[in-house]
């Protein structure tokens, strides 16, 4: 168990980029802590204001616009799938309209062909 203390007193970062941290005293059955104190003089009874941790600001507002940029994926992924969808439905309406006056325009020629040979017989 002492052995286990020491390793993880060894990993402690001795200065927290989020958490400010403070000197604490050093007893006869308590571990040392590794944490820089921002404090030079060395006076611990001073009470420290925490200062808002660098870089939280602008990691909000990048995370504020990767969250409005998913979104306006989102919409303009729902408006593209509209969009085939009504595109596909316009062209099967059109293949159907064009296959149908091919099919007309057929018949058509077919009836000229028949009453032109009627004619000659």
């Amino acid at each position: 168990m002492i052995a286990l203390k020491a390793i993880q007193a060894s990993l402690i970062p001795r200065k927290h980029a989020f958490f400010p941290t403070r000197r604490l005293p050093i007893s006869r059955n308590s571990i040392p802590c590794l944490c820089k104190n921002d404090n030079s003089d060395g006076n611990d009874s001073e009470a420290e204001s925490p200062s808002p941790p660098e870089g939280d600001t602008r990691q909000q507002e990048l995370l504020a616009a990767i969250a409005m940029l998913q979104t306006q994926k989102v919409r303009l992924t729902e408006y593209l799938d509209e969009r085939a969808t009504y595109l596909t439905q316009f062209a099967e309406e059109a293949n159907a309209e064009f296959d149908q006056a091919g099919e007309d325009a057929f018949r058509e020629i077919q009836e000229a062909g028949d009453s032109v040979c009627m004619c000659y017989y």
